[in-house]
């Protein structure tokens, strides 16, 4: 059981997501406002990460391959766990060596693969008090999506806009982050995948 810090009740009226969008050379970046109500102590269980290969190519050659955290579907229903991890990221990476089919290449899909694990790792900050948890990497299109849900998202901003203004990225990205205590813009990651279906087939 994890002590946490919570960022409170979200209550959507008292949350100002005005914030400011700029261009930069690497994509947008999107920043929203914190919310800082009166905190308080939490205990939450962190999920152990458990994951699923998911191929939702489609009939007619575009491929996808979705990495899904799939030990998340069962806390969909943790209202404490929704509350410390109310903040929705977004980070889509660009990749450099495509084919016709918008496909990396395997030397490019393991370049990709490492520097996303480093984001990971950045963003959590702690293994043992994680600021965030991870809920998909989904590649298609040329591009690589990974999902995280956080605690405190000026950490994960200040660690982005970090990576960007240092020059340390190898592939070009932009980022999102945005208020979701109810956790809509992850429920598709959050179905029972192992039950057969028109999703693709599990590995």
């Amino acid at each position: 059981m994890d002590k946490i810090q919570d960022s409170g009740s979200c209550d959507r009226r008292s949350i100002r997501l005005g914030g400011t969008l700029k261009q930069c050379r690497y994509g947008i970046k999107r920043h929203f406002v914190r919310y800082k109500p009166k905190k308080k102590t939490v205990y939450i269980d962190i999920p152990e990460e458990s994951f699923i290969l998911l191929d939702t190519t489609k009939s007619e050659g575009t491929k996808s391959l979705m990495l899904i955290n799939d030990s998340l579907r069962h806390h969909k229903d943790d209202t404490a766990l929704k509350r410390v991890f109310a903040y929705f990221c977004s980070v889509t990476f660009y990749y450099n060596d495509i084919d016709e089919t918008l496909w990396p290449s395997d030397d490019e899909f393991s370049i990709m693969q490492e520097f996303t694990e480093s984001f990971d790792k950045a963003l959590k900050v702690d293994a043992g008090h994680p600021n965030a948890l991870f809920v998909a990497r989904v590649t298609q299109k040329g591009t690589c999506n990974v999902i995280w849900m956080l605690h405190d998202a000026q950490t994960a901003i200040d660690f982005l806009d970090g990576v960007i203004s240092e020059g340390k990225q190898i592939r070009e990205f932009e980022y999102s982050i945005d208020v979701d205590t109810e956790w809509s813009n992850i429920e598709w990651f959050l179905q029972d995948f192992h039950v057969k279906g028109d999703h693709g087939e599990t590995h």
